[in-house]
């Protein structure tokens, strides 16, 4: 088994646990998004992308969006699809899919939100898909609403990986952690830009601390 389908198997398994999901689909909207929600008009549909429980997929439909929601995890794709089965069927599709091989059609999308999803990368190679698959299914002119752990400050119980920007967690599972000026230059490299307030902080979880980059990019007019 290569080093890559362990660390998938493992991060499946707590992602895919019944706790797990209970607790994601409980999850309320963060109001950071509301706020963005209400201030951008509704110009084409949207990506969920990492839907979790669907707290944010709820939060786009109830803002007017047609949504598609896309997680890699079969259990919180259920969960997604449970918490939006009163939506109109023609306005929400839940589907299983990778941030770095999203499950859509090149510039279809006028808004992605990509909320605690870049960093669950298992190697650099992977974040760089990610990354790029964003760019490409994201229309010119649309927004990204972006929220993703970086390497600003890094929590003492992980372990460096095997590669540069792979940090290892204390059950095993690699995640991405990259500095955000390095984040939001392989953004502006894919064609997005920030566009307003770049918000840097640390966070306190109960998985332990975490640097915080969390912002909005336009991608740039074709």
């Amino acid at each position: 088994m290569t080093e890559v389908r362990r660390a998938a198997e493992q991060a499946a398994a707590y992602w895919n646990a019944p706790g797990t999901v209970r607790e994601f689909r409980s999850l309320p909207v963060q109001p950071y998004l509301t706020e963005l929600l209400a201030g951008i008009p509704v110009t084409g549909p949207a990506l969920d992308l990492g839907c979790g429980g669907g707290r944010n997929t709820i939060a786009l439909l109830d803002r007017g969006f047609d949504v598609v929601a896309v997680d890699l995890h079969h259990s919180m794709v259920e969960a997604t699809r449970a918490r939006t089965a009163g939506y109109p069927p023609g306005r929400i599709r839940v589907v299983q899919g990778a941030a770095h091989a999203v499950p859509a059609d090149d510039g279809h999308f006028a808004l992605v939100v990509c909320y605690g999803v870049l960093h669950n990368a298992v190697d650099r190679a992977q974040w760089n898909a990610a990354v790029r698959d964003i760019g490409r299914v994201l229309r010119p002119g649309g927004l990204l609403a972006l929220n993703s752990f970086t390497a600003d400050f890094l929590d003492p119980r992980l372990r460096p990986g095997t590669e540069e920007g792979q940090y290892v967690l204390p059950d095993g599972v690699p995640m991405t952690l990259l500095p955000g000026t390095e984040i939001l230059d392989a953004f502006a490299a894919a064609g997005l830009r920030p566009e307003g307030t770049t918000h840097t902080y640390r966070r306190e979880l109960d998985v332990g601390p975490r640097a915080v980059l969390r912002c909005t990019l336009r991608r740039a007019e074709d």
